[in-house]
């Protein structure tokens, strides 16, 4: 098992300003705290914070619980990353998980501090807004009548976005508009080019083929976001809880093969500690469960447990 510490972790992004983080596109950041923030939080709100699939994060240093408890649609003067929520009490964004996608739309930008959508800053008009994507002002009346011609041959514009006619570039409709949705974006075009690859695809070309098991392993155990943040190959992260009881931690574990966390986490339930099996001598872990080899005196195996003579 590989086991990480993590300290308030972020996906960094390839560049920031003044009103806080800009992301590349596609890139997801980490949310969660080390035990140093939750410690703060008192044995009630831990209390509180501990079903599945809740966590903290933090404002200005302050533990905040994300759970459906304490997420709400966010107010109108509020705005959030697409597909986040506003916390009831805080009053600022956050996820539903731990590490998420964070597009503000491309006339905004996440500030970490206060955990809110800003308006980008730039040297615009009163009737335009800053894209800081393209480094260049866009007029608010594209969003209801957009200067669009047709694309040319073997090039598309993302979501939301037109072909500006005189420009000769994709450009988003309005503020608002989601960061390019294409696997193929050419930054210095500013347009979805047709043919090759993503960054992404190419960079995996010179992997080689996997192993047989570890196909089966994808297959039946798919990787999450959380996951892939945390742990490399196909392996996935279960919480590891510290001695002040905040979780800090994750190990890295193999779902098909491990003995204590066969199947899943055994930290929430979800998978089995074959070693804890009643009786048994020798066990292990076959695809994600369970099996008996042998067990101790007094006892004879039927099927995955052993039972007495």
């Amino acid at each position: 098992m590989l086991v990480t510490n993590i300290f308030a972790l972020l996906g960094l992004a390839s560049y920031a300003h003044a009103n806080g983080i800009s992301l590349a596109v596609g890139t997801r950041i980490n949310v969660g705290v080390s035990a140093s923030i939750t410690v703060k939080a008192s044995v009630s709100e831990r209390n509180s914070c501990s079903s599945s699939g809740d966590f903290f994060t933090q404002l200005l240093g302050n533990p905040l619980c994300s759970s459906p408890q304490t997420r709400t649609t966010p107010s109108s003067d509020l705005i959030c990353p697409f597909n986040w929520f506003m916390h009831k009490t805080a009053k600022c964004c956050i996820p539903q998980t731990e590490v998420a996608s964070c597009d503000c739309g491309e006339g905004y930008t996440f500030n970490e501090k206060t955990k809110k959508c800003a308006k980008n800053t730039g040297s615009c008009s009163g009737d335009q807004w800053w894209h800081e994507r393209s480094s260049s002002c866009c007029d608010n009346s594209w969003h209801t009548s957009p200067p669009k011609g047709s694309c040319p041959s073997g090039i598309t514009c993302p979501t939301n976005w037109f072909w500006h006619k005189t420009l000769k570039k994709c450009k988003p409709l309005h503020s608002r508009a989601p960061e390019p949705d294409c696997d193929n974006w050419d930054s210095n075009k500013q347009c979805c080019s047709s043919g090759g690859s993503s960054p992404s695809q190419a960079a995996n070309k010179g992997k080689g083929k996997r192993t047989i098991q570890a196909r089966q392993q994808q297959t039946l155990y798919p990787q999450t976001e959380l996951d892939r943040m945390y742990c490399p190959g196909s392996l996935h992260a279960c919480t590891v809880n510290s001695a002040s009881g905040g979780e800090w931690a994750y190990e890295c574990v193999d779902f098909a093969t491990e003995l204590e966390s066969c199947g899943g986490c055994s930290s929430t339930g979800e998978g089995q500690d074959c070693t804890q099996i009643p009786n048994a001598l020798s066990v292990g872990c076959e695809l994600g469960s369970c099996a008996v080899y042998s067990c101790k005196s007094a006892f004879r195996l039927n099927g995955t447990q052993c039972i007495a003579v």
